[in-house]
């Protein structure tokens, strides 16, 4: 199984769906379930997100639990 992106230390995976994934909705769901049996939890990005990086970023920061980056 290929993920996207993956940070082993936040144990989470990054998918980037594009309009493939519509078709193949069983088959994400299926491994969004085998990834999360084993403590994975799995973020899926839209390609239309990508065109604002900045709320792109927010959500894998949410996702990591970071709630507020620390000031420079």
């Amino acid at each position: 199984m290929v993920v996207d992106f993956y940070c082993a230390e936040k144990r989470l995976a990054v998918e980037i769906d594009g309009g493939i994934h519509d078709r193949k909705f069983g088959m994400d769901a299926y491994r969004t379930k085998i990834l999360g049996m084993l403590g994975i939890k799995v973020l899926r990005i839209r390609n239309e997100e990508l065109e604002d990086p900045a709320k792109v970023k927010e959500k894998v920061l949410r996702a990591c639990g970071i709630t507020q980056l620390p000031d420079p």
